[in-house]
């Protein structure tokens, strides 16, 4: 017997859809598991020192700033604007500069749930051009990431 569907059927069916929509808005994706799980935070990527020289992204304002291809560098800033889909980038906020921050190589992700939090990034530049303009800028290839837990 073939089961026609009746108009209560289908409204019922469009009437839950925006549930399903919202619950999946709220849903936290993480792709990758962290390599490193402290009581303070979880690391990203690949290995990252206990001990390192935070650098100020001030220096993409220098002149004279020309990265060298392989370079890294560590800056600490608060996590924002996180990828909602896959978690494949974000945003640095330093207080003072922002900057786009993407995984080299893609070989990880963060939780979709990390905005807000104080992190440290281990990455190198990449110089690209604004599409638009024609501006060139820099993007941060993360190898490392550490995400410190809500307090």
């Amino acid at each position: 017997m073939k089961r026609i569907p009746t108009l209560l059927n289908v409204t019922c069916m469009f009437m839950l859809l925006p549930i399903q929509l919202l619950i999946a808005q709220n849903e936290v994706i993480a792709l990758s598991e962290p390599v490193m799980i402290t009581e303070q935070y979880d690391i990203y990527g690949s290995y990252m020192e206990e001990y390192y020289d935070l650098i100020d992204l001030s220096i993409l304002d220098a002149v004279e700033f020309e990265p060298i291809n392989g370079e890294e560098f560590h800056f600490e800033g608060i996590l924002t604007e996180v990828c909602q889909t896959r978690g494949c980038n974000f945003y640095l906020d330093t207080g003072e500069n922002q900057i786009r921050v993407r995984f080299l190589d893609y070989g990880f992700f963060v939780p979709t749930d990390s905005g807000g939090r104080k992190t440290v990034v281990r990455g190198g530049f990449v110089q690209k051009e604004d599409e638009e303009t024609g501006e060139p800028y820099f993007e941060l290839l993360s190898s490392a990431i550490k995400i410190y837990k809500p307090e």
